[in-house]
């Protein structure tokens, strides 16, 4: 594997090339704080006050050694002018960050932490002598602590405080945004000297690679005011003989006041606690882990399976995208991380549904609220439910009463894009949760234009498509096909919740209205268009085709299967290329502003041309669900990392990339630039183990329904459903059926929690 290897026992992935194409990330997190760290351990931490993100460092942190014989120092981790090491290599793990470094005898360790209940970053730093000698070293630790709460810098302050234990800053000011006015960066050991000063420590005209500080026999152990930035330094003179050590841990959090200080440093830093803390972690990834196993003959897609996925989706579904918590992306994540934590998930819908607007339709982003007219939030409420109750067999979710958003999403949009904190305003409308999916569904049949289709108003799944109809005109072929797929899950969940089939039969006469509005207006002959805007203009018609339309059309069940083939087949035609599927071809090469901003992206890039594995990870459910295994799997692997025809992408190998740059970009063809906060996570882990390994949860069992490519025929899967645990063997046979526990079934049963059972999932190899 490129830029390193996994370790299957540790659940990690070791950085071998610590100079890769770009940084490759790693997140930590908990409910009140992320970390963010690159390979070298560099990134910011921040924690969230209500809706705010309060920032607590950012930057370089740095372990430096320095040589107090020779007068030799550098950056264990970092290594800026790339000395000869020994070793250098990044652990990333389930919850944790460990950095190593070899060099001249010396062995250093760097490992960062997010604590699982509380605001903070832990480290733990081990420094040891593997030489015969005796070393005598200065060990720095250095990072760069973020106090500031506004842009007055005389607020601030910075120094060493014996009482705490640590280095503390303050910001107390006027009108500040709130009360967290203390960053404090803890030691378990006294330093022998420290700074926190970036001018004394890096010095006005060096930088992280040759801080003039470490130069000096010793920091200068004062204070400082009136900066911009600070910095953390802290030095420890150490005499280390033949093996060795010298171990410290540290703590970085904001804080109310200096009690508080004291109190948080006392539990972060108290002994043990920073072993505790990791044994926790790796408690929480081996639950998260063991939800499903899968052994196929691709290792690359067992290890994403097995671990990574489903940690990528674990940081969705607490931080959504990070800048945010768009509407539609923490519907799209539960539908992913329900296996693993259905209670967390029942959680996370009741909480996204009073983000509903008093009309049903929910606002676009909130924490903080991102109030731009977008229109499809509400087609993706009842896949979240439905997944809910298909998991757990937990119907009472449906009749929770919830609050909405106060207002009308017409009145209470904001055609800036902007984002806004303010407090949480419930309307005066309540309903179940039943009723608030109804809500949804029931807008979106009302929100129609002329030709019986779904206004788009701001845009629906495509953000940058965002002035096609805000002149409330516009209609989008795409979310109404969304909405078809959406009506189709309504009706079983009402099935489920025991409604009539008067009411089911209402809904089916909608659906099928819609449906025929759909093929009048939204299809060529060949493929499905994109939709129509306030202009009258068919977007995506024969001169540019839309992957999405296509795709859904068969997520949906439009019905009408040679059309269904006919779109597919026209996007392997104009839409395929070596490391994926584009989301449109051609791509814009003008702005047009009846369109919005995808048609001002340089071409390429993102939803103009770019390979949005979002989009194709629909696509690889879609080729499932028509029994193309194979074609599903060339797809897959077409946007992986471990793609021949696109091997230095850049990409994290433990994770999915938003995008992959188009072929129709001159510049960056094929590079993928940020990765992570996208759901492609969890369509791609739901796309493997749903649709192609095809093992997927319903109200009543667990269904086997595979759609593999040719020759795997003794895959296995270990799923967990319910408390019971189904160990499942793939068979290639001349006919589709199941064996459980040597009994012939029709769907995997339910009995005692806590049973094991026995699987055989007989198939027909296409």
């Amino acid at each position: 594997m490129k830029n390193g290897y996994f370790d299957s026992e540790k659940r990690e992935f070791v950085i071998t090339d610590m100079y890769p194409r770009r940084p490759l990330l790693n997140y930590l997190w908990n409910e009140e704080a992320v970390c963010e760290t690159d390979q070298f351990g560099n990134g910011y931490a921040w924690m969230s006050i209500g809706t705010q993100r309060r920032k607590i460092e950012a930057g370089d942190r740095n372990l430096y050694i320095k040589d107090l014989d020779s007068g030799e120092y550098y950056s264990a981790n970092r290594n800026y002018n790339r000395l000869p090491f020994d070793k250098h290599e990044a652990h990333v793990g389930l919850g944790y960050h460990t950095v190593l470094s070899e060099y001249k005898g010396i062995s250093a360790e760097l490992t960062l932490l997010v604590p699982e209940e509380t605001p903070a970053v832990l480290y733990k730093v081990k420094v040891k002598n593997t030489t015969e000698g005796v070393k005598r070293l200065g060990v720095y630790f250095s990072l760069y602590p973020k106090p500031a709460l506004s842009g007055h810098d005389s607020y601030g302050t910075g120094d060493y405080s014996d009482t705490l234990g640590g280095l503390l800053y303050s910001h107390d000011g006027f009108r500040l945004p709130n009360d967290y006015t203390k960053v404090f960066v803890g030691t378990v050991k006294a330093p022998d000297a420290y700074d926190v000063a970036p001018q004394r420590f890096i010095g006005s005209y060096s930088g992280n690679h040759a801080p003039i500080g470490v130069e000096t026999d010793r920091l200068a152990c004062d204070g400082t005011t009136f900066e911009s930035n600070y910095i953390a330094a802290l030095q420890f003179n150490v005499t280390l003989g033949a093996g060795e050590e010298f171990e410290n841990y540290f703590c970085s959090f904001a804080a109310r006041n200096e009690d508080e200080c004291a109190e948080i440093r006392a539990k972060l830093l108290s002994d043990g606690a920073f072993e505790r803390e990791m044994a926790t972690q790796r408690e929480i990834g081996e639950k998260t882990s063991s939800v499903i196993t899968i052994n196929t003959p691709d290792d690359y897609m067992n290890h994403q399976i097995n671990v990574w996925l489903k940690r990528q989706v674990s940081l969705g579904k607490t931080w959504g995208r990070l800048y945010g918590k768009g509407f539609r992306d923490v519907c799209q994540d539960i539908t992913a991380f329900v296996s693993f934590d259905p209670d967390l998930a029942k959680k996370r819908i009741m909480h996204a549904l009073t983000y509903q607007y008093e009309d049903g339709n929910p606002i676009r982003m909130f924490e903080p609220n991102f109030r731009y007219p977008y229109n499809d939030g509400g087609a993706w409420i009842p896949s979240a439910v439905l997944s809910y109750l298909n998991e757990s067999g937990d119907t009472s979710i449906l009749d929770v009463e919830l609050p909405y958003l106060v207002g009308d999403s017409y009145e209470r949009a904001s055609i800036e894009d902007s984002f806004i904190e303010e407090p949480y305003a419930a309307g005066k409308r309540r309903d179940s949760v039943l009723m608030h999916v109804r809500a949804a569904i029931d807008y979106l049949l009302g929100s129609r234009g002329e030709h019986n289709l779904v206004l788009w108003r701001g845009g629906d799944w495509n953000d940058s498509m965002n002035n096609v109809g805000l002149e409330n005109k516009g209609e989008s072929v795409w979310l109404s096909i969304a909405t078809v797929k959406a009506i189709n899950e309504t009706q079983e969940i009402l099935r489920i919740a025991g409604e009539g089939e008067e009411l089911i039969g209402y809904y089916e006469d909608k659906k099928n209205e819609l449906k025929k509005a759909i093929k009048t207006h939204g299809y060529n002959g060949k493929h499905y268009i994109y939709g129509i805007n306030d202009k009258g203009t068919r977007i995506g018609d024969e001169d540019r085709i839309f992957l999405n339309p296509q795709s859904w059309s068969v997520l949906a069940g439009m019905d009408e299967k040679e059309d269904m083939l006919s779109a597919m087949a026209e996007v392997e035609k104009r839409l395929k290329c070596d490391w994926g599927y584009t989301q449109c071809s051609p791509s814009y090469l003008k702005g047009d502003p009846d369109i919005g901003r995808v048609s001002y992206f340089v071409k390429g890039v993102f939803e103009n041309g770019s390979v949005y594995n979002h989009g194709v990870a629909f696509k690889i459910a879609a080729d499932c669900i028509l029994g193309e295994g194979e074609r599903a799997y060339r797809t897959l692997k077409s946007i992986s990392v471990d793609n021949p025809k696109n091997s230095d992408s850049g990409v994290e190998p433990y994770a999915v990339t938003n995008m992959l740059i188009g072929p129709d970009s001159p510049y960056l063809a094929g590079y993928a630039p940020m990765s992570w906060i996208t759901g492609t996570a969890g369509w791609i882990y739901r796309a493997i183990t749903e649709y192609m390994l095809g093992v997927k949860p319903t109200y009543k069992g667990l269904t086997l329904s595979p759609a593999m490519p040719r020759g795997w025929s003794g895959v296995t899967v270990t799923r967990r459903f319910r408390g019971e645990t189904y160990n499942i063997t793939f068979k290639a046979s001349d006919r589709a059926y199941i064996v459980a526990d040597g009994k012939e079934v029709g769907i995997l049963p339910l009995s005692a929690a806590g049973s094991e059972h026995n699987v055989i999932c007989n198939y027909v190899e296409k």
